[in-house]
């Protein structure tokens, strides 16, 4: 009995993870953002700082926010069939039965989106219905917002370092991460 209840209760928190924001974005820096954010601080740990200088603490946050804002904008590109023009399919995340930032705002608006997530977008047609629900919301906007909050955060962290042509360098690399459209 303890182990179907433990069962039950596993594929139940399965399904809230779907819905839920904070595990997209746990989800989205482990996937990404914590590849960026280690070389970010490596480098400055390379460069001869210690560990908690501001230079170092700087360069990590720069980083976790960088990685943070270009897979929220990959994320986008993939919702909205941008990433065709990358050589992968659009809705891509979807088909593999992700559910990303875009159709997680969506579906604060709309609730029958929340069945096709919570079914992983397993059953026929539910990525285009998904698609169709979404677009009466303000989905895609938001997403950008949410990745511009973690670009002005990444440029915050960059102002900490001295000025430079490497750190003017990092600004240009954060513009392009968060201006992109393939």
């Amino acid at each position: 009995v303890a182990l179907v209840q433990g069962e039950i209760m596993q594929a139940r928190s399965k399904k809230e993870d779907a819905l839920d924001m904070q595990y997209y974005l746990r989800k989205s820096f482990f996937k990404t953002a914590s590849l960026i954010c280690s070389s970010c601080k490596s480098a400055a740990l390379l460069a001869g700082y210690d560990e908690k200088s501001v230079e170092t603490v700087s360069a990590e946050e720069f980083g976790y926010h960088l990685g943070m804002a270009y897979q929220i904008v990959d994320d986008i590109l993939d919702f909205t069939g941008a990433s065709a023009s990358l050589g992968k399919p659009a809705q891509a995340d979807m088909e593999l039965g992700l559910a990303t930032a875009p159709i997680l705002f969506a579906s604060q608006h709309v609730k029958e989106l929340r069945p096709l997530i919570e079914r992983k977008f397993k059953e026929k047609g539910d990525v285009q219905k998904a698609v169709q629900l979404s677009q009466s919301t303000d989905c895609v906007e938001k997403s950008y917002a949410l990745a511009d909050f973690h670009a002005h955060r990444a440029a915050e962290a960059l102002t900490r370092l001295p000025p430079s042509e490497s750190r003017d360098a990092l600004m240009k690399i954060l513009h392009l991460a968060i201006s992109r459209d393939k």
